[in-house]
């Protein structure tokens, strides 16, 4: 069903959701370290997180109309 998708446009849109996978898993083994200090950490992890997954959601519905389901309207 992918005739008529570039590669470069699959490319761009699998890389970003590696991207904000990894970006979630990164912040997950973050968030699950122990403390050795009561200081703030210099990155907050839960909104980084949810960026993260708000990328790889957006790419992962890009890809499904790539595929060529109608997801909107």
């Amino acid at each position: 069903m992918l005739q008529n998708v570039s590669t470069t446009e699959l490319a761009i849109t699998v890389g970003a959701l590696l991207a904000g996978s990894g970006l979630v898993a990164g912040m997950v083994v973050l968030e699950r370290r122990p403390r050795t200090s009561l200081n703030p950490r210099m990155i907050p992890t839960t909104p980084v997180m949810l960026l993260g997954a708000l990328i790889a959601i957006l790419a992962i519905v890009h890809l499904v109309n790539l595929w060529g389901v109608h997801t909107g309207r």
